[in-house]
């Protein structure tokens, strides 16, 4: 009985680690508020606005000959824990395993939106952007 026991804690150990990991997103992008702030600036050309941010999302036309480029990007990070008390309790728990126990479960999304204006040579001649956290 006493090994059932601890191959019972040592499962739930591993599950629960398991489950907690983070994962990897499956679409990688480039483009984020640090470079903005850090890497972007006004002179640069459009080519090095590519390499460094990559494609934008949309081209328009600007007065002069000029062009606009919006970046947006879209992000959620969820996270979730559960909390069960190990040995027997007033619940009836026995080493978190039979009942009882809780969990919490959070969303947060991110907006980050850059217009990049480039005049009619394309080098950037100005930008602005925002960030916005839910």
């Amino acid at each position: 009985m006493k090994h059932f026991q601890i191959l019972a804690l040592s499962s739930l150990f591993v599950f629960s680690c398991a489950m907690n990991a983070p994962t990897a997103s499956a679409e990688s992008n480039d483009f984020t508020l640090g470079k903005v702030q850090s890497q972007l600036s006004e002179g640069m050309s459009s080519s090095q606005v590519v390499s460094l941010l990559g494609s934008p999302n949309l081209v328009t036309s600007t007065q002069g000959g000029g062009e606009a480029w919006t970046y947006d990007k879209v992000s959620q990070e969820s996270e979730s824990s559960s909390i069960s008390g190990a040995g027997a309790g007033s619940s009836g728990n026995f080493f978190g395993i039979f009942g009882g126990g809780r969990s919490k479960n959070s969303t947060t999304s991110k907006n980050l939106t850059l217009i990049v204006k480039f005049n009619a040579d394309g080098v950037v001649s100005s930008y602005k952007y925002q960030s916005i956290k839910y």
